[in-house]
């Protein structure tokens, strides 16, 4: 053996008798790994809830600001920012699309305006110079301050007030986007926005003290709205905090006497739903509706003190899996067991893969148990509503899943057409209350056959049963945390 071989056998054997002879970690540190995830940032604080929209869209919304001092008009950019083009003092004020409306008298009023030929460089230059005209007021028209007076029927009557008023002045009506902004009391004119079809009023309610709360259509609301000029009709939209938003579902989806631990678990889905569904709707540009398409919301009329400290005890949190806010679902009840998202909705979530649940079963609740009862006539009409057609009913077959919530119904009829129904569509076309049922027939004296479905639960049986978590929290002490651990698999708040 060389030399060179000797010390290197002898520094190997010296190096791991230091080693051996070296103090160990403790093991608190030698069990602390690595996380193997972070949780990943929520760059979104503002939620745009659509308050009106569609068939409920308002030819005149109404905001009084009840604890303010009146508005900030401006708009909204991509990113949420709200730049300010002008104020009011005003406390109650009405906007409408600028199309002309009819006073109870017969008097046509508007869509035509004097508008002045003076170029203004800011709101209040502009504010300033229209309060000298009797009926002037400001505009923000293609991008620049203009002073506009009057709202007349036509051309031409808006022509002879020019001429009647010796005005430097040229006759305008705005575009369809064009939306006006009045004292609700007086119909005095405040401002009129202009500037095509990516830029909507929006309007800030002002307050020198406390937050301002604004009354809309019998809420009250925190934050600022948004309109969108369809036709004649506005969509209303409310720009709010997410926190203040969490604030005015949670007495709405769930009872505030309820156990502090169940509103807790509540508060973090509805933040957490919110947050998955940014731009939910953005074909009508706002990210979750009002109701139960969404989350019910109202604003903050309806909370009370044990909701807003669920509100406020779980601000920031959220559900995770591995990092990444969940897609929460909720129901009211699931009957006994909710099941996954991929038999109910056809979307693979490893935290909504079903849950066999017995919380439920020593409360009382609304639709605990629920039957009803169809001729074969009601079976074809329900499915005629939503385009299926059979010629007759042969038979109705349910496939139940392992957790024993119906995930197939198939129909026939004597001809030999079927109609396949899978996951939430075997309730909501059927107008069933939940997935879990049986499917059973017998005839009446009449020899007419009558399906009978009976089950249990309330919704789309997927995520947390609300009942559940009241049950788990007053008669098992569970804790936010536990409630979320049940039913939503390997998921933690963060």
């Amino acid at each position: 053996m060389s030399n060179t071989v000797k010390k290197l056998i002898a520094f190997a054997l010296t190096a791991c008798l230091t080693l051996a002879a070296a103090p160990t970690a403790n093991a608190a540190e030698a069990e602390a790994p690595a996380p193997a995830y972070f949780d990943l940032p929520v760059t979104v604080d503002t939620i745009r809830v659509g308050l009106n929209f569609g068939s409920s869209a308002l030819y005149e919304a109404k905001l009084l600001n009840s604890v303010g001092s009146g508005y900030l008009f401006g708009y909204f950019d991509y990113s949420r920012q709200f730049h300010e083009l002008g104020k009011t003092e005003v406390t109650a004020l009405s906007m409408r699309g600028d199309n002309g409306f009819t006073l109870p008298d017969g008097m046509v009023v508007g869509p035509w305006h004097m508008v002045l030929n003076k170029q203004f460089n800011d709101f209040d230059s502009a504010k300033e110079f229209a309060s000298a005209l009797w009926g002037g007021f400001p505009g923000y028209i293609d991008g620049e301050y203009k002073v506009l007076v009057g709202a007349y029927a036509d051309e031409a009557k808006t022509l002879t007030a020019i001429k009647s008023r010796s005005l430097d002045a040229e006759p305008f009506t705005g575009s369809k986007y064009s939306i006006l902004a009045a004292e609700t009391d007086t119909s005095e004119l405040q401002f009129l926005l202009d500037v095509g079809e990516d830029t909507n009023l929006a309007v800030r309610p002002v307050s020198s003290s406390e937050k301002a709360e604004t009354w809309f259509a019998g809420n009250a609301y925190h934050g600022d709205f948004q309109y969108i000029r369809t036709g004649s009709a506005l969509t209303v939209i409310n720009y709010v905090d997410l926190e203040d938003y969490v604030m005015g579902v949670l007495p709405y989806e769930m009872h505030g006497d309820w156990p502090q631990e169940a509103l807790k678990a509540q508060g973090t889905c509805a933040r957490t739903y919110a947050m998955n569904n940014i731009n939910a709707y953005i074909d009508r540009g706002f990210d979750v509706r009002n109701d139960t398409y969404s989350q019910v919301y109202r604003g903050v009329t309806g909370t009370t003190e044990s909701t807003n400290m669920a509100a406020a005890a779980t601000a920031g949190e959220y559900v995770r899996y591995r990092g990444s806010v969940c897609k929460v679902y909720y129901m009211s009840s699931d009957g006994g067991a909710t099941d996954s998202s991929a038999n109910v909705f056809s979307q693979k979530r490893a935290y909504l893969s079903g849950v066999k649940d017995d919380n439920e079963k020593n409360i009382e609740y609304y639709n605990k148990s629920w039957k009803t009862e169809l001729y074969d006539a009601n079976v074809l009409y329900r499915l005629a509503l939503s385009d299926y057609e059979l010629d007759d009913i042969a038979n109705i077959k349910a496939t139940k899943s392992d957790m024993g919530n119906v995930i197939q119904l198939v129909f026939n009829d004597t001809n030999g057409k079927t109609v396949t129904l899978l996951g939430e569509d075997c309730f909501r076309i059927m107008g069933f209350n939940s997935l879990r049922y049986n499917v059973t027939s017998y005839k009446n004296e009449q020899g007419e056959r009558i399906w009978v479905f009976k089950g249990s639960g309330w919704g789309h049986n997927c995520g947390m049963s609300q009942w559940g978590a009241y049950a788990m929290a007053l008669n098992k002490n569970a804790s936010s945390k536990e409630i979320i651990d049940f039913y939503f698999s390997g998921a933690y708040l963060g």
